[in-house]
């Protein structure tokens, strides 16, 4: 019985086949994953275009990190809004 119950329990869990998923949230990826590793300080003192953060966060996953192909893109936004790289400042007139 207790079997059955708990086979029920699992199924009732499971959200309807046709409900979209929720969003993937970036900060629970950033602290659920990254952090693992670094720091978010380290993180944040690395300010780097969209393209250096998919490359860093290609290498992290060669190196271990655990994220699938939407997470990835939402974290790889993320970075790049939030710790864009720094604008050249215009030169003197």
């Amino acid at each position: 019985m207790a079997a059955v119950l708990a086979g029920t329990t699992a199924w009732a869990a499971q959200p309807p086949a046709d409900q979209p998923h929720p969003p993937v949230d970036p900060k629970a990826i950033l602290n659920g994953v990254c952090v693992m590793c670094h720091g978010v300080d380290f993180i944040a003192e690395h300010r780097k275009d969209r393209e250096d953060w998919d490359f860093t966060v290609r290498r992290m996953m060669d190196k271990g990190a655990d994220l699938s192909p939407d997470e990835q893109a939402v974290l790889v936004d993320y970075l790049a809004k939030t710790y864009p790289k720094p604008t050249a400042a215009p030169p003197p007139s």
